[in-house]
């Protein structure tokens, strides 16, 4: 059997992603950045591999139960076809009588996190723990765009000194 399980997004259209390398939590929103990148960075540590393996641990538990939860429902489902009542005018007759409840499904929910972000390379909005973390989508480090969005961005004045001699 095969199956394709949809992890939906939180109401904010963010989908949580875990580094295969340094384990850390992030989300990005899908529709945003670049379309199409063929791999994802870690806003954290900055491993770059493909979209396939930043699924977060609680995804692939949901998945999982998704897919053994249909299993032993098609498994019950079939045993019920064996289903036999005792023959009454038997002298020995045997009764087969299934009980059971498929797997129940893991529930997960994506977690909150401290700072949103909106890539100002590609748009990619991504959240992140903390201020400062590479994009997702083009790996861009965010430490000036956040320095920019936190100081200001001032114009340079220059400054003249005016010395007087007497």
């Amino acid at each position: 059997m095969e199956f394709s399980v949809p992890i939906e997004p939180d109401d904010e259209g963010y989908l949580g992603r875990e580094c295969p390398e340094c384990e850390k939590y992030f989300k990005i929103k899908g529709g945003t950045g670049i379309p199409d990148v063929p791999g994802c960075h870690c806003p954290y540590c900055n491993h770059v591999d493909g979209h396939d393996t930043f699924w977060t641990k609680a995804q692939i538990e949901y998945a999982q139960s998704v897919a053994l939860h249909e299993v032993s429902r098609h498994l019950l489902g079939e045993m019920k076809k064996m289903e036999r009542r005792p023959d009454r005018n038997a002298f020995i007759s045997i009764g087969i009588t299934v009980k059971g409840e498929p797997t129940p499904i893991a529930r997960y929910s994506e977690r909150e996190l401290e700072e949103r972000v909106t890539c100002a390379a590609c748009t990619l909005q991504y959240t992140i723990y903390g201020a400062f973390g590479y994009c997702p989508d083009c790996g861009v480090h965010n430490s000036q765009q956040i320095a920019c969005a936190n100081f200001g961005n001032p114009p340079f004045k220059k400054y003249q000194l005016e010395v007087e001699f007497s």
